[in-house]
């Protein structure tokens, strides 16, 4: 009887009937007032019930009996942080870390408490820990997103003024004002506004199209080849042979393009008679310190956001796989 009314409370909790589970829990603690494990699922269910200080009183209880258990300092942690409770959350954070060094959601957790403690160089430096360990795990969603806090913490750039324009609404908006951009060289805030013209309409040919013409104008060429092949299987999908095949004639184009300027590359270096070839796609420094600057200057969440493209997209030029990385980035930022 007491193992079905157990049952029953996960059941309820399971299902967010928050108040059954936990006039089920206060039973089988009133039959078994030492069942540690009870606690813990009363203490779940007090927090979400918004009754923090009778969670952290559930998880109390619990840890005596499994003192050992990361989880249960990492889940009163929470919800110290949840009661304002930001010193007490620290100690529990640490204990969880001590047990289980290897979690990134906690050293995640320990990034947002000493964030609401004003402590910002440590809030930076557990997110980038957070940032690693989740890239270890191959979670890039949650690398992505520790970076992004990275980035609010750190201090502003100093703001440039720019001439107000009305923000775009619509993808037709966003195509006209991107074109007028590239007009006047403005090729990053073009490619910024077919971007979300992409983001409203991912079946919109056009932007493709013209990020394509912008990349390669910007000499880009790699991110241009990208843009066509993109078109290209858009117009396939409409039976648009016509235009498909124009997209693959530019291709071309830019790929031999890109040999001639390989080419070039590769001549003025041996007329400056250096006695050794430089791979096609080296990736230049100002490229690597702008990827850095991305993530922190963490060097190891630089190379593994790298390796994770290269394992994706096999055969591409180094340097495309540290623009791609750059691009990904500042496309989250958005």
């Amino acid at each position: 009887m007491d193992e079905t009314l157990y049952q029953q409370g996960l059941a309820k909790a399971e299902a967010g009937e928050w108040p059954e589970a936990l006039d089920l829990f206060d039973r089988v603690l009133h039959l078994h007032p030492d069942f540690g494990e009870a606690y813990y699922q009363r203490g779940r269910v007090h927090f979400k019930l918004n009754q923090f200080a009778e969670a952290i009183a559930d998880y109390t209880r619990s840890l005596l009996t499994d003192c050992q258990n990361a989880n249960l300092y990492y889940v009163r942690a929470l919800a110290h942080v949840s009661a304002g409770q930001l010193e007490p959350a620290v100690a529990d954070v640490k204990d969880a870390i001590r047990l289980k060094p290897d979690s990134a959601v906690t050293y995640h957790l320990l990034g947002t408490t000493r964030s609401k403690q004003g402590m910002t160089e440590k809030a930076i430096a557990s997110y980038k820990k957070a940032a690693e360990l989740y890239l270890d795990q191959q979670d890039v969603a949650n690398c992505r997103r520790c970076l992004a806090l990275i980035r609010q913490l750190q201090p502003a750039p100093s703001p440039v003024s720019q001439p107000v324009l009305p923000a775009p609404v619509s993808t037709e908006e966003f195509l006209q004002r991107a074109v007028e951009k590239a007009k006047l060289k403005g090729y990053s805030s073009a490619i910024a506004d077919l971007d979300w013209a992409i983001q409203i309409d991912p079946q919109e040919v056009r932007a493709y199209v013209y990020r394509a013409q912008v990349r390669a104008a910007a000499d880009n060429l790699w991110g241009a080849i990208e843009d066509y092949r993109q078109a290209a299987r858009l117009y396939l999908d409409r039976s648009d042979k016509h235009m498909a095949k124009q997209m693959f004639d530019q291709i071309e184009q830019l790929k031999a393009k890109q040999t001639r300027v390989t080419q070039a590359q590769t001549l003025r270096r041996s007329s400056r008679m250096i006695r050794y070839a430089t791979p096609t796609g080296r990736v230049s420094a100002a490229v690597q310190r702008k990827l850095l600057r991305l993530v922190g200057d963490d060097r190891r969440i630089a190379m593994g956001l790298v390796d994770r493209l290269r394992q994706k997209h096999p055969g591409m030029p180094e340097d495309w796989y540290w623009e791609k990385a750059i691009y990904d980035l500042e496309r989250d930022r958005r």
